[in-house]
């Protein structure tokens, strides 16, 4: 089917299924990379989620810590809430300051940074509207060594938004410390990342279509509109040539320039063409003094019949002179057929030489047909191993545009934990500020209850009861420093980890920032070595096509090489034919010869 179709138009077809193929492989990438985007984001969203449990952990865990060594020494349960809401009232984490500590016995709530209105009052029958007792999971899930919880809970400003809380012990006693942060917060981070990753989706895939668009009007269109010509423009002329050389003209000359197959077709044709009119002239020459000596025969034929006429004149005025004459009449007959019939033998030889050179010419251009169709066979076994090697380079391609895409993700990932692991510091830091307070309360504590002392060594015996009291407040006061000085340290600990863990969490950005941009430069070059192949893949399908249509002129030439050979093999078989009609003039002539004979003897 594909033979009734021009050879610019193949390859104009070839070039726009590979544009279409491009635009359909464009499109599967950029579903692709929109899968990619939604499996991240929800990573990203997950990787999120246990940053911050992992925060609300570490932080709760230092808080219960840490309280639970400054109500050690607290003498009553009054003395010990106190405590503990002061020392939670002040703590809030998170940029909107959403985040608080709370405190429950039970389910009766002990403290609430957030609602101190709550204070005293049991909470189990409260639930969200999904049905979760919030205050009794808590508590259940906080003696069982801890856990989290995720309801809905009022958020300030923003009304009911799910809530991720944390609940454990305070060690020593029975109340549950908890605190959370509100869902929102994830997915408006989340939220943020799918816009900026769906932006830079749509900027690449632009860039990428522009620069396709470039591409296939300013080098493939017009770089393909030149292969094409180079192709088809030799092919017509040698086509054309071949015409007129089965018409008869033989002085056609091609400008066979270049070291392509059409270049070996027309230095083919060029050989050809001289062949042939080299040896029709060598036919024309043979034919021509053929037809000299045929009328040199016919002459001679014709003194013969002459001779007789004065041979039967000589009978009647003198047989001998008669008969000398016609001998030597006989004698030029004789000799005019016998180089009339050498002659026609040259001629008969230079037929036989002619036809063998066409019969040879003939061989030499089945041969060379039998190359172009090999040439076009291995043209189109390298054109399948071009394609090949295309789908593999694509294939490359849309790997390494995976893993860009997923080191991408993992690189937003390693943000929001980084944002998470700074958030973690600040924390640890505003507990520490909180510890400065305790240890600033506790020094006061201490100065109070020196000075009471002091008022009540003053006062004598009376002041001794308050004396003692005074000196169990100071030691009180000196256990607080000791626990404070304690769980400062704790902190510090737990700050240098947090600094040491957003240090790691910058080199690991850093990694990956190198690695995003080796794959990106991997992808670069994986798309060179498509468009390459793709462009060899176009040549070489040409040059096969180009065979093809070499083969079928090869085939006409043929055919007037036949023409040519049974023209020679005519001529040939006229030639015989010459020959033999001298034969028989020898014949005849020997005949004349012995009538000449007779004759003298009867004069004689």
């Amino acid at each position: 089917m594909l033979r009734n179709v021009s050879i610019g138009n193949r390859i104009i077809f070839l070039i726009t299924s590979i544009v279409i193929f491009t635009l359909i492989t464009g499109a599967a990438l950029l579903w692709n990379t929109l899968t990619v985007k939604d499996i991240g984001i929800q990573k990203v969203n997950e990787l999120m989620l246990e940053g911050q449990k992992a925060k609300l952990k570490v932080a709760s865990d230092s808080i219960a810590t840490s309280l639970s060594k400054i109500i050690a020494d607290a003498q009553t349960e009054t003395e010990r809430i106190e405590i503990i809401r002061k020392a939670l009232n002040d703590i809030r984490f998170e940029e909107d300051d959403s985040g608080y500590y709370f405190v429950f016995e039970g389910t009766k709530t002990i403290a609430h940074a957030a609602k101190p209105s709550l204070h005293g009052k049991d909470l189990g029958s409260l639930k969200d509207k999904n049905g979760v007792f919030m205050i009794r999971e808590l508590s259940d899930i906080a003696h069982k060594g801890g856990g989290f919880v995720q309801y809905i809970w009022a958020k300030p400003e923003a009304g009911d938004q799910p809530k991720l809380s944390y609940a454990t012990l305070i060690p020593g006693t029975n109340y549950t410390l908890g605190t959370g942060v509100y869902i929102d917060n994830i997915a408006h981070e989340e939220a943020l990342i799918s816009t900026a990753i769906d932006a830079t989706v749509r900027h690449n895939t632009l860039v990428i279509l522009g620069g396709l668009t470039a591409a296939l009007l300013g080098l493939i269109l017009p770089l393909s509109l030149y292969i094409v010509r180079s192709i088809t423009r030799p092919i017509s002329e040698a086509t054309n040539a071949a015409k007129e050389i089965a018409d008869g003209n033989y002085d056609v000359e091609l400008d066979a320039r270049g070291k392509d197959e059409a270049a070996m077709l027309e230095k083919a044709l060029n050989t050809m063409a001289t062949t042939l009119r080299d040896n029709i002239k060598e036919i024309s020459a043979k034919t021509k003094e053929a037809e000299e000596k045929a009328q040199a025969a016919e002459k001679a034929m014709a003194e013969a019949d002459e001779a007789r006429a004065e041979a039967d004149q000589a009978r009647k005025t003198g047989t001998r002179q008669a008969a000398e004459r016609i001998q030597t009449v006989v004698d030029k007959v004789q000799s005019a057929s016998e180089m009339i019939s050498s002659q026609a033998r040259i001629i008969d030889e230079g037929t036989t030489i002619q036809r063998d050179r066409v019969q040879g010419t003939a061989t030499a251009m089945e041969e060379m047909n039998a190359t172009v169709l090999e040439v076009a066979r291995n043209a189109s076994e390298a054109s399948a191993m071009g394609n090949e090697a295309k789908d593999k380079a694509i294939a490359g391609a849309e790997i390494v545009s995976r893993s860009v895409g997923a080191m991408n993700t993992t690189y937003k990932a390693a943000e929001g934990l980084q944002d998470g692991m700074n958030r973690l510091g600040e924390q640890t830091e505003a507990i520490g500020k909180v510890m400065n307070v305790i240890t600033d309360i506790a020094d006061q504590t201490n100065l109070l209850a020196l000075n009471a002392a002091i008022e009540a060594a003053r006062a004598g015996e009376a002041g001794r009861g308050f004396a003692v009291v005074a000196d169990e407040v100071r030691k009180l006061a000196e256990k607080t420093m000791q626990a404070t000085k304690e769980v400062g340290d704790s902190i510090a600990a737990v700050q240098q980890v947090a600094h040491q863990n957003i240090t790691g969490m910058g080199k690991a950005l850093s990694d990956l920032t190198s690695a995003a941009d080796l794959s990106n430069q991997s992808g670069e070059v994986l798309k060179e070595i498509v468009q390459g192949v793709e462009e060899s893949a176009i040549q070489i399908h040409s040059i096969a096509t180009a065979a093809e249509e070499q083969s079928a002129a090869s085939e006409e030439i043929n055919m007037a090489i036949d023409e040519i050979n049974s023209i020679s093999a005519e001529t040939s078989q006229g030639v015989t034919e010459a020959v033999n009609a001298l034969r028989e003039l020898a014949s005849q002539t020997e005949e004349l010869q012995a009538v000449i004979d007779n004759l003298i003897r009867d004069a004689q």
